[in-house]
């Protein structure tokens, strides 16, 4: 049942962002691809894989006649709750310091929830991590694809 929660929630927010890539100012820069392709192509994408995911789920509970329960992993509800209120707190920074600063905070955030206990050495690590990951996407998408990341209004 928790697959089945998790493939809706998953469909849920494709379809968001695909609505919310609708609202991206399309820039002209040659023959380069516009700063929306990216974002409607992975909704699609989100909405397509989660579809198949909520399809193969139901096939699984009514095969098994499974029973509707959920059910959350010790601390899982927690930590929904503070990745969400993380990623509010990263979108409203986004605006303020522009993509790289935000974006290496919010993939922290996530490299720490996703460890079952968090050693003083995770910081370090997960630091690290979060500044190659955020410096190669920064550079793929503006050095390579020549696309614009948002730049911030206190940067």
């Amino acid at each position: 049942m928790v697959e089945l929660v998790s493939a809706i929630c998953f469909f849920v927010t494709g379809l968001a962002f695909l609505f919310e890539s609708y609202k991206i100012r399309v820039l002209k820069f040659g023959g380069s691809l516009g700063g929306d392709f990216f974002p409607k192509f992975l909704s699609v994408m989100v909405i397509v894989i989660s579809s198949m995911w909520v399809v193969s789920n139901l096939v699984k509970m009514w095969k098994k006649k499974q029973t509707t329960r959920l059910e959350f992993a010790p601390g899982g509800l927690r930590r929904i709750i503070i990745y969400l209120f993380g990623f509010i707190v990263y979108i409203v920074m986004l605006d303020l310091f522009g993509f790289f600063v935000p974006s290496i905070g919010v993939s922290l955030l996530t490299y720490l929830l996703l460890k079952e206990r968090v050693k003083p050495v995770d910081f370090l690590t997960g630091s690290a991590y979060s500044l190659l990951v955020v410096t190669i996407i920064w550079f793929l998408f503006t050095k390579v694809l020549g696309l614009l990341l948002p730049s911030g209004r206190l940067v």
